[in-house]
């Protein structure tokens, strides 16, 4: 199924401008800009992505006229995962005035973030931030919600420890698979000092670029035999790894993802069967599946049916596409609560990073988006930029998705000590590449929740 023109972007940003009022409140959009990977390595994740940020975000400007009649104007800015062109974009979206970046991916993120205090310039991953990004009380222009990329991680190993039974992990093993990047390789430390006191042995394997190169690195971790498989895609993976480790003989009822690796097609029916060779294939994640909610409806009615999306009629929501809807979901709260705290329609990074702030998604608040059984409750603070919600993992059953053991809190007190160094190690790179002294703490910030 392929996209529709490119030409439909354009028609994007002025629908999601316009409003009841006419082409006078144009003036008064929000400027918002997502970094797209729309092309290079790692498109197949990032369509999907882009496409249900893009397509909620469009929704409301339908149907609202924006955030509360305030309309948006949304800019994608096309990366191709490569970090100079993220920069660029991160320069275009200071210079145009937006009042919030997406960076769509883990490497960006972690690119970008010396620059955000010098421009004032609030920087939201959804479910894929570095885990300093947590850190509100030290980085305030920077938001994780509802997770950052450790906890994943945290809740992958604590259920492959478990392995489905109360008995000991003690003799077995896990291998982590993770992007040949800086974002990819990020996680690998704490990931291995976690994996110790849970008695796992544990080895790492990096997957490179290069579709043509993929195969080797999954031979070897066939050739271990690993107990488990722990593929993280939050940085974005190249080709298509999961049927890469099919091919080398790999179990994929041994693999449990974090992130996903965008290879939708290998859920669905083919051929006019189920293709079960993913039965049992596991993923973490913070969201429902499937698009069984009002709010998806009203998408598909004002956007995708009005042809105003890139997102193929046929192709239903997958685990990407809803994991865009929330970083949506995120953006709007965020200038919702901008708003009302400024008391003005229009309002800059600063008044956004204190609406992010003052983020409070319980039951009833995803009642009214539209979104009940969606997500978990979400609170962000002034301290806290993630909220680091309790994690599940679902299962493929070779028809739907379905959660699998209880709810997985990340382990805060064990995370701590490598969180610390972490920022601190952060500090001094701002310090190196800005000539600044730093990520400091910020002045009167009380704890969160």
């Amino acid at each position: 199924m392929s996209p529709r023109p490119a030409a439909i972007a354009a028609l994007l940003v002025l629908a999601l401008s316009a409003s009841p009022a006419g082409p006078a409140a144009a003036a008064d959009a929000l400027p918002l800009t997502v970094l797209t990977e729309r092309t290079g390595p790692t498109a197949a994740a990032g369509t999907s992505l882009a496409n249900g940020l893009a397509d909620y975000l469009a929704m409301l400007g339908r149907r609202d006229g924006g955030v509360g009649g305030t309309p948006l104007a949304v800019e994608e800015c096309e990366t191709g995962g490569e970090a100079a062109r993220a920069l660029a974009c991160y320069e275009a979206a200071v210079a145009r005035g937006s009042i919030a970046l997406v960076p769509g991916s883990a490497d960006a993120a972690l690119a970008l973030l010396p620059r955000l205090a010098a421009d004032r310039m609030p920087l939201v991953a959804a479910g894929y931030g570095p885990a300093a990004m947590a850190r509100g009380d030290v980085l305030p222009w920077a938001f994780a919600p509802p997770a950052t990329v450790w906890d994943s991680l945290s809740a992958a190993l604590a259920h492959v420890a478990q392995g489905g039974s109360e008995d000991s992990p003690q003799g077995r093993s896990v291998a982590y698979i993770h992007r040949d990047s800086p974002a990819g390789r990020e996680p690998e430390p704490v990931l291995r000092a976690l994996a110790a006191e849970a008695g796992l042995a544990f080895r790492a394997y990096a997957l490179p670029d290069g579709a043509d190169e993929g195969a080797g690195p999954w031979r070897a971790v066939r050739a271990a035999d690993p107990d488990f498989v722990i593929l993280d895609a939050t940085a974005g993976l190249a080709g298509t790894p999961l049927r890469d480790a099919a091919a080398a003989g790999l179990p994929l009822n041994r693999v449990v993802t974090v992130g996903w690796t965008g290879e939708d097609d290998l859920l669905r029916p083919a051929a006019g069967a189920r293709d079960l060779t993913a039965k049992g294939l596991r993923t973490v994640t913070w969201h429902a599946p499937g698009d069984s909610f009002p709010a998806f409806d009203q998408i598909d009615l004002l956007v995708i049916d009005a042809g105003l999306s890139r997102t193929p009629k046929e192709e239903n929501a997958g685990p990407l596409y809803n994991r865009g809807v929330y970083a949506g979901v995120i953006l709007a709260e965020g200038i919702r609560n901008a708003k009302a705290l400024a008391g003005t329609r229009v309002i800059d990074g600063s008044a956004m990073r204190r609406g992010l702030e003052a983020i409070n998604l319980d039951p009833v608040r995803w009642k009214e988006l539209g979104l009940v059984g969606f997500a978990r409750r979400l609170r962000l603070s002034c301290a806290d930029h993630s909220g680091r919600r309790p994690l599940t993992v679902q299962e493929w059953t070779g028809a739907r998705w379905v959660q699998v053991g209880d709810e997985i809190p990340p382990p805060r007190e064990r995370i701590a000590p490598h969180l610390d160094a972490a920022v601190a190690a952060l500090a001094e790179r701002v310090a190196t590449e800005t000539g600044t002294a730093g990520a400091k703490p910020r002045e009167a910030c009380s704890p969160g929740p």
